[in-house]
């Protein structure tokens, strides 16, 4: 399932990077898609979903979760469903919705909803001279739903089959996929990372730790870092590839905090002792210092 969703991005000229955990792509073009592929997507954790949303609010991405089936039902063709505010949708729905094709309908606890294409319904009660009154009179749809329909909001799918059929015309509008999330707060969980946390707070910087992620940390000043945070050295190595390419795709920069500092660097990425982080005084000498042990 990854490697056909990264093949599907990249048909479509997105610059794909691999990773895992919380995420198994990012990818970039005009957009940028942080995607989680399960075959189950309810076995999506709250955990992993709180981590993406991090991930995407500090990475300027939008997440979305692929896969085939909920449990025992098998996701359908051009509906979104949801899994902790993450919209979820199956390979082919995923497919076409890279290639500017919105789904069409929205999977929620009742039912299935659509949002309306408010211009065209106005064109087309323009048309029929029907007011707000009248539509509700003849389909027996309160004004109050009507009145959410001329705002392009969801309704379910029975209300908007109603005004289609009195209209003569398809008026459902594409479900948004895209959205605004906010970092998640996630509290460090060894005291290691908890006085990493203490001295980036007393710098000013933005940051939160992630869970389940090939790196823990993200930063944020004027600029994003991105961060493994680990006592074992042996971690370096082992992400270096995954930050690299997360530096040249989203133009951001990585750095490893350790508690002793024995190299200034690991395949390049920068290596800053907890000693170091607690001597300086801001994100501009933190960045300074990164910079100089780069090469």
């Amino acid at each position: 399932m990854i490697s056909r969703a990264g093949q599907c991005l990249e048909e479509e000229g997105y610059s794909v990077s691999r990773g895992g955990g919380c995420f198994d792509i990012l990818a970039k073009k005009d957009c940028s898609i942080a995607l989680k592929a399960l075959i189950n997507v309810d076995s999506f954790t709250r955990s992993e979903a709180e981590d993406l949303k991090t991930l995407t609010a500090f990475l300027g991405t939008f997440p979305v979760l692929v896969g085939e089936r909920a449990n025992r039902y098998v996701l359908e063709q051009s509906i979104v469903y949801e899994r902790f505010g993450i919209a979820a949708m199956s390979s082919f729905t995923f497919k076409s919705f890279v290639k500017g094709i919105k789904p069409t309908v929205k999977s929620r606890r009742g039912g299935f909803v659509v949002s309306m294409d408010e211009e065209r319904l106005k064109t087309y009660m323009n048309e029929k001279g029907m007011s707000v009154a009248e539509l509700s009179s003849i389909s027996g749809i309160s004004r109050k739903t009507l009145y959410k329909c001329g705002r392009g909001e969801t309704v379910d799918v029975g209300t908007c089959g109603m005004i289609e059929k009195i209209m003569g015309a398809a008026l459902g509008g594409g479900i948004d996929v895209e959205g605004e999330y906010c970092a998640a707060k996630t509290e460090p969980r060894s005291s290691f990372k908890r006085m990493v946390s203490a001295h980036l707070g007393r710098m000013g910087f933005i940051f939160s730790f992630l869970s389940r992620s090939p790196f823990n940390l993200l930063m944020k000043d004027e600029e994003t870092l991105v961060s493994v945070v680990s006592q074992d050295r042996k971690r370096f190595a082992a992400h270096a590839g995954i930050l690299h390419d997360l530096e040249r795709e989203f133009d951001i920069e990585s750095v490893f905090i350790t508690n002793y500092g024995h190299a200034k660097n690991v395949d390049g990425i920068p290596v800053i002792s907890l000693r170091e982080v607690k001597e300086m005084e801001s994100p501009r000498e933190f960045i300074e210092n990164m910079e100089e042990r780069r090469d």
